[in-house]
């Protein structure tokens, strides 16, 4: 789904989407997410609640953890069958 704001979070078939009046501004993303919040309360009676998955993510490493490697390295051969 694309939207030019943020949409209502509390049912897939609302309709409604809450735009920023000013695309560079913290206080206009601000108040269209409490435009939202208003909006997801009064006409479906729903609150969103973050969820938190526990454990370490990978912005809580630290910057030498060792990272695992995808492919093949350069010296390695490929196996054609």
């Amino acid at each position: 789904m694309k939207t030019s704001g943020l949409p209502c979070r509390a049912n897939p078939d609302c309709e409604a989407v809450f735009t920023l009046t000013n695309q560079d501004s913290m206080d206009a993303l601000r108040e269209a997410v409490d435009r939202r919040n208003a909006h997801e309360i009064e006409v479906h009676d729903y609150r969103h609640v973050a969820t938190t998955l526990p454990g370490a993510t990978p912005f809580s490493q630290p910057a030498s953890a060792q990272r695992g490697r995808r492919g093949r390295r350069r010296n390695e051969e490929l196996n054609v069958v």
